[in-house]
């Protein structure tokens, strides 16, 4: 690569021993010890979560228990994973400029610097502002990172690093992110009698001949022809090279119709303006048939229909959006909400940052009166308040911090009615209130 790139270096606990990046750096960047890398084994575990689904019918929110795994690396295969992740970007950047899709694939992506979901929401909703009369589609496609089909991942590889076949380290990066293989982190934790918050100090978690006897017992391969794990860094990248032909088509078909169309990962967003006389049921049936048929064109790709939403916008309607499936008129769409002309951070983002932030002062309350108190409810307003908003770029922040940058870049909008400073205004005056009850 032209300019050099230190990449972070991160200090948990895995298979192999922490490592610096920079004493790294020229191995990382030779093909052929690449090739010859024996790669460790991921660790997997799952994060459980609780999604909160309003149900109109009973009038209140229903908790839904999800699940979704998580693939971490050893640390010499996260710089291997990132160094070549770049090299694959670098060149999927030059195809998708040649294919006019650049500004379509907007997760993961290294020359779009400085921009981030909400740029990218506003970017979408402003366009719909702007349609005098428009069609909406919004979806995202099951089990996506699962469902990626080897082959055809490899063949859109060598499509965009225009080569007849992968080199040699290529290939070696890509076979150990298709046939994967991984230990459960419960199972480390249940060999070692201890969780991986105490072994967090610990260089690495085995030593080698208890590392070898660990595999023999627990090492789990991926037998399929099809998935890949989500959180490598480089899957990320692999993602938008699969859905490249898939990008190109559906941008062809909806820029013929003037409209917009933006994939973040695997939520994407069409829109199309129409007129009219053009506004039927027959009408909006031949959108969603093309693109099912592109989708249907992509080995493993799905696109659930019955969990997609279409809408119609209609400005002489008090710029409302109409839901055609008669659910709720409101676009949810990379974290916020749009009825048509007010944006909002979505209900459920809310709702969860004050659960948490709820739970957090239920932890503060077990303090009272002991040492520890301020240093715990210290630690409740950085992580929940505005006295842990850091300013961009000095530290990650919190949900504040997200809230105003959302804020702050909406209201660059001259056409959209910005809400979100009213949902986080009062974020302060209810915690506290908590800790007083």
């Amino acid at each position: 690569m032209n300019k050099k790139v230190i990449f972070k270096n991160k200090r948990y606990t895995h298979l192999d021993i922490k490592k610096d990046y920079l004493k790294y750096e020229n191995l990382i960047k030779k093909p052929e010890w690449i090739k010859n890398h024996g790669f460790y084994p991921f660790i997997h575990y799952k994060i459980v979560f609780n999604k909160y689904i309003y149900n109109e019918n009973i009038n209140q929110r229903e908790e839904k228990v999800k699940e979704r795994g998580i693939f971490y690396s050893s640390h010499i295969d996260r710089y291997i994973y990132q160094y070549y992740g770049q090299l694959v970007n670098r060149e999927y950047n030059k195809i998708s400029i040649e294919k006019g899709i650049n500004k379509v694939a907007t997760a993961y992506r290294d020359n779009l610097q400085g921009k981030c979901n909400i740029h990218f929401a506003k970017e979408a909703l402003e366009f719909i502002y702007k349609c005098n009369n428009a069609f909406v589609f919004v979806g995202d496609f099951t089990g996506f990172f699962d469902n990626l089909d080897h082959e055809y991942l490899k063949e859109k590889l060598k499509q965009v690093l225009k080569v007849s076949k992968l080199s040699a380290d290529h290939y070696s990066v890509y076979k150990n992110i298709t046939k994967y293989t991984y230990v459960e982190l419960c199972d480390i934790e249940k060999v070692k009698d201890k969780t991986s918050k105490e072994m967090r100090s610990e260089l690495k978690y085995f030593n080698t001949e208890e590392f070898r006897k660990f595999k023999k017992e627990h090492l789990i391969k991926n037998k399929e022809n099809y998935g890949i794990p989500q959180g490598s860094s480089i899957s990320s990248v692999y993602s938008n090279v699969y859905m490249i032909d898939f990008d190109k088509q559906i941008n062809d078909y909806v820029t013929s119709k003037k409209g917009l169309y933006r994939r973040y990962c695997d939520d994407l967003i069409i829109v199309i303006p129409i007129k009219n006389d053009e506004a039927s049921n027959k009408q909006y049936i031949e959108y969603i048939n093309k693109i099912d048929k592109i989708t249907k064109d992509v080995p493993r790709l799905d696109l659930n229909l019955d969990k997609t939403e279409q809408f119609i916008y209609n400005s002489n309607k008090d710029k409302k959006l109409i839901n055609l499936k008669g659910d709720k008129n409101i676009l949810n769409y990379l974290g916020f909400s749009f009825d048509g002309q007010v944006v909002k951070i979505r209900e459920k983002s809310l709702f969860k940052y004050y659960c948490r932030a709820y739970k957090k002062v239920e932890t503060v309350k077990r303090y009272k009166g002991k040492v520890s108190e301020n240093a715990v409810k210290k630690k409740l307003y950085q992580l929940y308040t505005h006295l842990g908003d850091y300013k961009y770029g000095k530290g990650y922040g919190n949900f504040i911090t997200y809230a105003r940058k959302s804020e702050e870049i909406f209201n660059q909008s001259n056409n959209l009615k910005n809400e979100i400073h009213n949902q986080v205004k009062r974020h302060w005056n209810k915690i506290n209130r908590k800790l007083n009850e």
